[in-house]
């Protein structure tokens, strides 16, 4: 069986050589940090047996060629000569052709109400990035960071009922007892918000998600035990340690390398 891409691996920078990519074989633009990347690496890692390679894209500073093959952001899958970019069509498009381990349901209404699950919920970011993410012209102080959390807490609120709604405390997933498209797509998001008390060190446990939302607790502790998230994912301290660096230096290597032991 073909040894597994490195997802580790240094982020190309603008100057860089393209890497030799095999039509014959899927290659991914990939972002270590970047949580739409992440979705598709996973979707990837849940397929059993496909074999994929990986390239991660320095966001700082992108290669002329990755720029002239993409719309400038990550993910983007190459397969058959074609370019294929944002993470939502790329899983799509992947769920479809490698119809193994299905992950969309096959009833049309449950797959269009996922849908719309994971699009309110990525509404979530535009108050979720500001606490842990660097804008450029733009530093937002502890009361505004904890403002945009009471944003999101809605957002969890709105999740957890959802988990209740489903029976996720009995059965695991969005998607009944085994994972589900939703599931993967969400994921990232929640990976990030368990990780602010450690981003966001003096706010603490000001940011953590409340221990009453015990659905969206549950779920969370379901899918660190899938195989595609222990491989892929990140630990909330490590994840914290790597954005805090990136953040402060612009290299994701650095961040990577500095949080590799936590």
């Amino acid at each position: 069986m073909p040894a597994e891409p490195s997802w580790d691996s240094n982020h190309l920078s603008d100057g860089s050589d393209k890497p030799k990519i095999d039509d014959n074989i899927i290659h991914v633009y990939n972002m270590r940090l970047c949580p739409f990347a992440e979705r598709v690496m996973l979707v990837l890692l849940h397929k059993s047996g496909l074999h994929f390679n990986c390239t991660n894209i320095n966001l700082k500073s992108k290669p002329g060629w990755f720029l002239d093959s993409s719309l400038g952001k990550v993910p983007v899958l190459l397969t058959n000569g074609e370019a294929i970019p944002e993470s939502l069509i790329v899983c799509d498009y992947l769920d479809e052709v490698y119809s193994e381990d299905k992950l969309h349901p096959a009833d049309a209404l449950q797959k269009a109400r996922d849908r719309v699950l994971v699009e309110t919920q990525g509404q979530m970011l535009s108050s979720l990035y500001p606490i842990f993410g660097k804008i450029p012209g733009k530093i937002f102080s502890n009361d505004e960071k904890l403002e945009k959390f009471q944003i999101v807490l809605k957002y969890i609120g709105d999740f957890e009922k959802e988990l209740k709604k489903r029976d996720v405390q009995n059965n695991g997933f969005l998607g009944g007892t085994t994972v589900c498209m939703a599931d993967y797509m969400i994921f990232p998001f929640y990976e990030r918000i368990v990780a602010l008390p450690h981003i966001v060190a003096e706010l603490g446990d000001a940011l953590q998600i409340p221990s009453k939302m015990e659905a969206v607790w549950h779920w969370m502790r379901c899918m660190r035990e899938l195989g595609p998230v222990q491989k892929y994912g990140l630990s909330p301290e490590r994840l914290a340690k790597a954005l805090l660096v990136y953040q402060e230096s612009g290299d994701c290597d650095k961040g990577m390398a500095e949080a590799k032991d936590l």
